[in-house]
């Protein structure tokens, strides 16, 4: 055991930690303990943007959610589905959430800001992806999924926006909206309404990056059509029973678009994608001029094919043991091996990998008045909104002073002064 000088250090090393903790739980959380430093994306409900906690400089991709909007299209449930997945989930292969808190006109989230920019913008600059880089990331992305499946969720939603790619070119998952499970931690009846198809259609906004070629051209299209159907299972928008399996189709879809250059159910509007999507077996087609491996073809179509018959029926082992995967090696850690694309960042506050976007004035409160008093019963829509975010403040507790994890720390204290 421990000598009596060594066990009288360890009691004052965890006096502290509690100290530490206590200290965290009383503090109230608001926006004016974060600095904004530029705008990462702007959607639908409000912006992601690069932010810098005052107190210990770290810096975290902080998402700020107009409660109003939250609120007047039914995403309440979609909401509080991304703050308890993002809350539960620790692991790799998932976005960290450190904060989530709220004021009287915004939701809060404060995550792991990965530098490295999504899988869209890289597909766009790339317009095709090299099948070796291809099988890297679909395997990467089978063992991601693999996690959410295990937590017992289930993504819907995955696309090449909500893959991001970390400093050393290995990738998380974010953006839980869409989210489903069986284990929630708020009333059930929260997650219950709402209409699936009001996130796919009419959200729209430009994206503002220049596109050079044709094909980069289709693709920033598709890009700039938020909530697009084009990776969601037809089961999923047919409103059928669906499984964890419908996460697979995704996989497929994005294979597909990896080593084709453009999604295969492309279409001018999220309607006709829809109609594409559902009507799969006679528009699913791998154009005659790209020459695909047979390997990377029959995958594809073992992913894009009726939910009874798709590859992970046994789970993400029915997918690693596909020949795609001949020279992987699943039973190593893959996030340690060195990955064939590393992003190019030159300091901890680089957002050269992410597209620009039109920076609005800091902290903007697109709400108008911000002296006004929110109003929870405003929306004809919502009866006792006034507890729809209810228990929507988290904080994870740290050992490291709350620093990131593997947080490059900026080289000069001066970014919040």
């Amino acid at each position: 055991g421990l000598c009596e000088a060594e066990q009288e250090q360890m009691r004052k090393i965890l006096y502290q930690k509690e100290s530490n903790y206590n200290r965290l739980k009383r503090a109230k959380m608001d926006k004016s303990m974060f600095v904004k430093i530029k705008t990462l994306g702007i959607g639908a409900f409000g912006e992601v943007c690069l932010a810098c906690k005052v107190d210990t400089h770290a810096l975290y991709a902080m998402k700020t959610l107009r409660k109003k909007d939250v609120l007047n299209r039914n995403q309440v449930a979609h909401v509080k589905a991304e703050r308890d997945i993002l809350a539960e989930a620790d692991n790799e292969w998932v976005v960290k959430l450190y904060y989530s808190f709220q004021d009287k006109d915004n939701l809060y989230f404060v995550m792991d800001y990965i530098p490295g920019g999504d899988m869209m913008s890289l597909l766009i600059r790339m317009e095709v992806f090299p099948e070796r880089l291809a099988r890297f990331y679909i395997a990467e992305l089978t063992l991601a999924i693999e996690s959410v499946h295990k937590m017992g969720f289930i993504h819907r939603d995955i696309k090449p926006d909500n893959i991001l790619i970390d400093l050393d070119g290995h990738i998380k998952l974010t953006d839980f909206g869409l989210c489903t499970g069986f284990r929630w931690t708020h009333n059930s009846k929260y997650y219950q309404k709402g209409n699936i198809f009001t996130l796919f259609l009419f959200q729209y906004f430009p994206l503002s990056i220049g596109c050079y070629s044709k094909k980069q051209h289709q693709r920033c299209l598709a890009h700039s059509l938020v909530g697009t159907p084009n990776y969601i299972a037809p089961e999923v928008l047919l409103r059928k029973g669906y499984t964890q399996l419908c996460d697979w189709w995704s996989v497929g879809v994005i294979l597909f678009e990896m080593l084709v250059g453009q999604p295969p159910f492309l279409a001018p509007t999220p309607t006709e994608t829809q109609l594409k999507v559902i009507n799969w077996e006679s528009t699913l087609h791998i154009p005659s001029q790209i020459k695909l491996s047979p390997e990377a073809t029959d995958l594809i179509t073992k992913l894009c094919c009726a939910a009874e018959d798709r590859l992970g029926r046994n789970g993400a082992d029915d997918i690693k043991a596909h020949s795609f995967f001949h020279s992987m090696d699943f039973s190593t850690d893959i996030r340690r091996q060195p990955a064939p694309y590393v992003p190019k960042i030159s300091h901890p506050m680089d957002t050269s990998n992410f597209d620009p976007v039109e920076e609005e004035s800091p902290w903007s409160d697109a709400s108008g008045d911000s002296t006004r008093t929110w109003d929870p019963l405003a929306s004809s829509n919502n009866k006792h909104t006034e507890h729809a975010f209810y228990e929507f403040t988290f904080r994870r507790f740290f050992d490291d002073n709350g620093y990131p994890f593997r947080y490059p720390k900026p080289s000069g204290m001066e970014v919040c002064q």
